[in-house]
């Protein structure tokens, strides 16, 4: 089930201090950005019948599709030289434990241990992955409920400064070390920064267009 897909594994302590942290305008690669309907959701209608899109809205859609197509690519390229990059310097995965243990610690609090649930959720996921025994509803529901408790927490953990100052401090030390690997990882952040610009340009462009024919 999709419950137990990588929508999990990006919940987990380990990708806020991965590709989430190296490059911090990549979150725009995970998102849609379609054009929405007049009066309706992106990719629906109100009264499930599709309206006719415009001219317009039909290039516009297009050109944020190869814009995220774009940044996904050029992520997926800096999230191997990012790989690659633990592996040359192994101080770097060290100061990443350490993130790591910082940010549990301060999930935690009495009666709540982040790292215990971190690993019952994975331990779930792994099971349910093997497809032996497909959930019940009302496990989905619990795990679903798990889920966002530990991703409130994590979003918390993340504000404090102690976590942000130690997050981006392997943020730069990463960036250095990819750069140091790779002539090509300069090219490939530009690259990023600029699709990402470009992407937030679209969508503000498809947000307006909205507001105009609604």
């Amino acid at each position: 089930m999709s419950v137990w897909n990588h929508k999990l594994r990006k919940s987990l302590m380990a990708a806020g201090v991965s590709t989430a942290l190296a490059f911090g305008g990549t979150a725009v690669a995970q998102q849609g950005g379609q054009v929405a309907p007049q009066g309706g959701q992106a990719g629906t209608a109100p009264q499930g019948k599709m309206p006719e899109l415009t001219e317009e809205q039909r290039q516009l859609m297009e050109q944020m599709r190869s814009v995220r197509q774009e940044l996904q690519q050029t992520q997926a390229k800096l999230s191997e030289l990012e790989q690659q990059a633990y592996e040359n310097n192994p101080e770097l995965g060290k100061k990443r434990d350490a993130l790591q243990d910082t940010i549990a610690e301060k999930m935690s609090d009495d009666g709540y241990d982040a790292a215990e649930e971190f690993k019952e959720m994975k331990a779930t996921m792994a099971e349910y992955q093997q497809g032996d025994k497909q959930p019940s509803q009302a496990e989905v529901k619990a795990f679903r409920e798990k889920q966002q408790a530990f991703q409130q927490r994590q979003q918390k953990a993340f504000q404090d400064p102690e976590v942000q100052s130690m997050a981006e401090d392997l943020r730069a030390d990463v960036k250095k070390q990819m750069k140091q690997d790779n002539p090509k990882a300069e090219e490939l952040f530009d690259k990023m920064e600029q699709k990402a610009e470009e992407m937030q340009a679209l969508r503000q462009q498809a947000m307006q267009m909205q507001k105009q024919g609604g």
